[in-house]
């Protein structure tokens, strides 16, 4: 057996493997794309729910819904999130990541408030908005290192808003609202890079290198203005709608853990001893202005009991900006026009009103396209082994389906699943990596209305 050099050719040739592929993902900017969704009743639809916003969610999805609404409400909803992946890098060696957690969903109140004619109702609610959520795993053989790297990647995170809402109508059928927004946001992402000496070569038999972002989005305001044409007025069977939503503003600070750039984190021998390096702290921070978001919705009562609905929502996320870089060169350093692709989500669902009971079935069916295109490093021209672009075999795609009950006129439980996947590959040769990943949301709510 021999001793590693301590400036160690295996992280050479990992990071020459892998970070054109997979680490460098830690810096793509999460407060961009991301959708989750709100309400348990709309995402059951398929996230539909712009022409119809009939219920809380409305604050989210078109608050000029309010108006519609005749009696006080209060909500809240639980979610259980879970994403999967199997990645196969270099058309060989494949590994499994999971990653499940449980999160509040949202909380609301809304008030309607009695005017003489039309309809005037105000909404306060907070709500999860981005999923953050992502795992891979990589696993392979270095043979000019005679070490076998398993690698994994992670990011646990969300973000929130919080707002005020009022809707008005403004003549027998057509309504509009206005809801003022706090966006925030977290994230943390960890990067694992382990190797291992399976041949009994070297006298240490384990190398670990691990680092780790935080990143914090201070709270940005936002609006979102509404429109909504009911006909007829009373008992609609047609409803469209549209809105208007400006981009948040944020400031992101962020943490960087890792250890010095000659050293592993831990270094495991064959007597069983250990190594350890302790890790430096890089601290910065930057602005991020995101875009308008545009969204035009319907839905139409073909029969008694029987609701169909769609909508479009367009997001130009190439027009994203930066403010500043920051001092390491970790953040900000993106290429938003040529990097990202703008994306439009469609969204298409149905409810149905069982005849005699008090039970909603609802299904649904929404796209929600992958937006980061590549290359990895926005400074130079793509190549395809070590700048490559990000080919989108199978963009994402979610079905959905929930369902609703009454009980005793004034309390509703309601339960929404939504399973989603994508396929993606990037690079060639040994560097091809290949994501396959599949996302399942389960969320339930209680609605009380008096």
């Amino acid at each position: 057996m021999r001793r590693l050099a301590s400036c160690p050719v295996t992280i050479c040739a990992l990071s020459a493997l892998l970070l054109a592929a997979v680490p460098s993902r830690a810096q793509q900017e999460r407060a961009i794309d991301h959708f989750a969704g709100v309400g348990v009743r709309a995402m059951g639809m398929g996230g539909a729910f712009l022409g119809v916003a009939d219920d809380f969610s409305a604050l989210y999805w078109n608050p000029a819904g309010l108006a519609q609404m005749r009696r006080n409400e209060v909500q809240v909803s639980f979610l259980r999130n879970s994403f999967a992946s199997d990645a196969t890098l270099g058309g060989g060696a494949a590994a499994e990541a999971d990653l499940a957690n449980t999160r509040f969903g949202s909380l609301g109140l809304v008030a309607p408030y009695p005017v003489y004619r039309g309809s005037l109702v105000f909404a306060v609610g907070f709500a999860r908005v981005k999923d953050f959520d992502w795992s891979l795993s990589t696993s392979g053989y270095l043979p000019a290192d005679s070490l076998w790297a398993d690698d994994s990647f992670s990011h646990e995170g969300e973000a929130t808003m919080a707002s005020l809402a009022a809707a008005v109508d403004v003549s027998p059928s057509v309504s509009l609202g206005l809801a003022v927004n706090l966006v925030t946001a977290e994230d943390e992402a960890t990067n694992e890079f382990v190797s291992t000496d399976r041949e009994n070569y070297f006298y240490e038999r384990r190398f670990l290198d691990r680092e780790s972002f935080r990143d914090e989005y201070s709270g940005a305001a936002t609006a979102t203005l509404g429109v909504l044409m009911r006909l007829p007025r009373e008992d609609p069977r047609l409803r469209l709608g549209a809105t208007v939503r400006t981009g948040a503003t944020h400031r992101v600070r962020y943490t960087f853990l890792a250890p010095p750039s000659d050293r592993f984190t831990l270094v495991e021998y064959d007597d069983g001893s250990k190594e350890e390096a302790v890790s430096l702290e890089y601290e910065d921070s930057y602005k991020i202005s995101l875009p308008l978001e545009f969204a035009v919705g319907a839905s139409y009562r073909p029969l008694p009991g029987l609701l169909v609905a769609g909508s479009a929502h367009l997001a130009e996320w190439s027009q994203t900006e930066y403010d500043g870089r920051d001092e390491y060169g970790l953040r900000s350093n993106a290429d938003f026009e040529t990097q990202y692709r703008d994306a439009v989500r469609y969204h298409v669902g149905v409810e149905y009103q069982v005849p005699t009971i008090a039970l909603d079935l609802r299904a649904g069916f929404y796209t929600d396209p992958l937006t980061f295109a590549g290359p990895r490093d926005p400074e130079l021209l793509p190549d395809p082994v070590s700048n490559p672009t990000v080919e989108v075999v199978d963009d994402r795609r979610f079905w959905t389906a929930g369902a609703g009950l009454l009980l005793e006129e004034a309390v509703r439980l309601e339960l929404a699943w939504n399973r989603g996947s994508y396929k993606r590959v990037e690079g060639t040769g040994v560097d091809r990596l290949t994501e396959e990943s599949t996302v399942n949301r389960v969320s339930a709510g209680l609605a009380y209305s008096f």
